[in-house]
């Protein structure tokens, strides 16, 4: 933890000090140096920044003459030069001794609203295991912000782990294809498609069994559909690798499709969706 709201900060300690903590509190990084005029200008308004959101905000310090390195890291060209950690990354900038008002209003535009907090309070209750208390967060979160996708996310998929699918599906549908979370959205839906075809076809032991007995595409898929909805992808894609293989016209090509699905979910830069690629390519052409 950072002992005091203002301090000075290198390249040894930026990355615990400003990046990981800007996690728990947003951190503010000052770009500076003792011989720049509108640096010292800058300065103070910062401070009764931080002063006047005292616990939410922290003020870091880089003297560039000593940072080189560091300001490089960050393309810093002028000073001062201001940006804004928020969640581990850069989600505001500026250079230059701007307006008081104008520092204020670029700065308050990166705070963290009050859903955000509540749900940043509701993720490290899941962590800790208190998922009731957690779940209570993400829905008072809701109630400040009905579109918040962080909040949206968290129920979906605690909705999909206590078998509510069509609850969770409703949730995830509802966050915004701008929104960050969009991506683990569709992740997760695609999931809820597994699960369902899992439950149709009698669940993952009958559907084990069937496959034990029976070298058919049906059967194969259907084992590969409950393995995906357990996010065991490795074991999935090697079921619906054998469906097609037995049959690749199996309801137009649903095991292909099964496959391209989880190759999105897992991503292109995966193992096993480069190893299963050229596997489907093989077995396709």
């Amino acid at each position: 933890m950072i002992a005091k709201d203002v301090f000075a900060v290198g390249a040894a300690g930026f990355e615990e000090s400003v990046v990981r903590h800007s996690c728990e509190q947003v951190v503010i990084v000052d770009f500076w140096a003792e011989w720049c005029a509108p640096c010292r200008q800058l300065g103070p308004v910062l401070e009764q920044f931080v002063e006047s959101h005292r616990g939410r905000v922290a003020l870091a310090k880089v003297d560039v003459d000593r940072n080189r390195e560091l300001a490089a890291r960050y393309n810093v060209r002028g000073i001062p030069a201001v940006k804004v950690f928020r969640d581990g990354a850069v989600v505001s900038e500026f250079t230059g001794a701007l307006p008081a008002a104008e520092v204020r209003e670029i700065i308050e535009r990166a705070l963290p609203s009050r859903a955000d907090e509540l749900v940043r309070e509701g993720n490290k209750l899941l962590v800790d295991g208190k998922t009731g208390r957690a779940v209570k967060r993400f829905h008072r979160a809701l109630e400040e912000d009905e579109h918040h996708p962080g909040a949206l996310l968290r129920l979906g998929e605690l909705a999909l782990e206590q078998g509510r699918t069509e609850e969770a599906a409703e949730l995830l549908s509802r966050i915004e294809e701008d929104a960050a979370e969009h991506e683990a959205a569709l992740g997760t839906l695609a999931r809820i498609e597994f699960v369902e075809a899992c439950r149709q076809a009698g669940g993952l032991e009958a559907c084990r069994r069937r496959a034990e007995e029976a070298a058919d595409a049906k059967a194969r898929y259907d084992l590969g559909c409950c393995l995906a909805a357990r996010g065991d992808y490795g074991a999935a894609l090697a079921e619906f690798l054998r469906a097609l293989q037995l049959d690749r016209n199996y309801r137009e090509q649903a095991a292909r499709e099964a496959m391209l699905r989880i190759f999105g979910l897992l991503g292109q830069q995966s193992e096993l969706t480069r190893r299963y690629r050229r596997r489907l390519a093989a077995a396709l052409y």
